[in-house]
């Protein structure tokens, strides 16, 4: 099993993220992915039955508190795959 955390590229947070990473010391050198690039590379190293869950709902600057987690992915910036090979 793989269980995989990231910034969607596709999500509000992670289209900011690529806009301005080369002015940031923390992800200049990172290589974001939508959800189905990273679900495809998965595949096509031999990995099924997917789950996925999601969070981070607001851009950054608006979180006053612990956002909610939720089933799926599209709508929140911060995805986790589950993966079985």
């Amino acid at each position: 099993m793989l269980v995989i955390g990231f910034i969607d590229r596709a999500s509000p947070v992670g289209q900011v993220y690529q806009k301005f990473k080369e002015h940031n010391v923390f992800y200049c050198e990172a290589t974001f992915y939508s959800v189905d690039e990273v679900v495809i590379c998965l595949k096509n190293a031999g990995f099924q039955m997917f789950r996925f869950s999601q969070t981070v709902f607001n851009q950054l600057k608006d979180i006053k508190a612990p956002e909610p987690v939720r089933k799926g992915y599209g709508e929140g910036s911060f995805v986790v795959i589950r993966a079985i090979k």
